[in-house]
């Protein structure tokens, strides 16, 4: 029976890119991708005997070469919890990418990546955390970080929460429209000069390569999906050092690691995304990121 990698998504359109490439890379070296549904897992849970379904035919290790998850996030947490348990019943006898990451941290925010960077010793960039509004306000940290200030939600949202204030009058009326009981969910950031960013992509304990995504315009958040320019990047040694211990620290075998530098040349870690896009890795670099994923499951076989 011909083995096959398991792709779980929440909808057909989500992550489209990757999955497709995933088939294609993986068809040429004769295995097959079985693009599912988050919603259409099913388990049996007994001991000593529990099964995972998709559409009632069971994964188990005689089947399935290995799982790759996208995004799982759900208000209700439902997937996330449906992944771990999937993670939990089938890891043992398939490897799973990310397992070991997922199961320590069932949704890797900003605000949690940062407590495991500090952990690390892994260079972040000085932020705040507040939990009302009169602590943001009356804090004054602005006059250590200096303006303009960076607002983002730990969620991160593709870099769409991201807010640049020039001065308190810009800030005070951003904090004023939150909901209190959502201000803990922000970080506020010091706001480096540089208009630029790198995305690193760790595969299997090796950074494979780089992008410098720029920002165009007005526009000053440099994210592909937003827009930004994308251009290939000859990573420096302490920069593969950098990217390869915050896959190694947050227990990952695929994701991409942003970093920042300030005007000096240091580098600060931005986040790590455990189920990163790469259209604009490809295109930028060359580098055939569905063709090392597939290449790492077979690996593990």
């Amino acid at each position: 029976m011909n083995k096959k990698i398991v792709t779980f998504t929440m909808s057909l359109r989500q992550s489209q890119f990757e999955v497709d490439r995933l088939e294609t890379e993986a068809k040429k070296l004769g295995i097959e991708v079985n693009r599912s549904l988050y919603k259409d897992l099913t388990f049996n849970v007994e001991n000593g005997k529990a099964k995972v379904f998709i559409k009632g035919e069971e994964i188990n290790g005689e089947n399935t070469l290995g799982m790759w998850f996208r995004v799982a996030g759900t208000r209700t947490g439902k997937y996330t919890e449906a992944r771990n348990l999937a993670l939990r019943i089938l890891g043992g006898e398939i490897f799973c990418a990310n397992k070991k990451g997922y199961l320590n941290w069932t949704r890797m925010g900003k605000i949690a990546q940062h407590g495991v960077f500090l952990e690390n010793e892994v260079p972040v960039i000085p932020t705040r955390i507040f939990y009302t509004k009169e602590q943001v306000l009356e804090s004054k940290f602005w006059r250590e970080f200096e303006w303009p200030i960076i607002a983002k939600h730990e969620r991160g949202f593709q870099g769409k929460s991201v807010r640049k204030f020039e001065n308190f009058k810009e800030l005070r009326r951003f904090v004023r429209r939150i909901n209190e009981k959502n201000v803990g969910m922000f970080l506020w950031q010091k706001c480096l000069p540089t208009r630029w960013d790198l995305r690193i992509i760790v595969l299997d304990g090796k950074a494979i390569g780089a992008m410098k995504r720029s920002a165009v315009g007005d526009e000053f958040r440099s994210n592909f999906s937003l827009g930004g320019n994308v251009e290939s990047w000859d990573l420096s040694d302490k920069e593969r050092e950098i990217a390869e211990k915050v896959a190694k620290v947050c227990g990952l075998d695929y994701c991409g690691v942003d970093i920042i530098k300030d005007g000096e040349g240091n580098a600060y870690v931005l986040e790590v995304n455990r189920q990163c896009q790469f259209q604009g890795f490809e295109k930028s670099t060359g580098i055939n990121v569905a063709k090392s994923v597939v290449e790492m499951f077979l690996k593990r076989q």
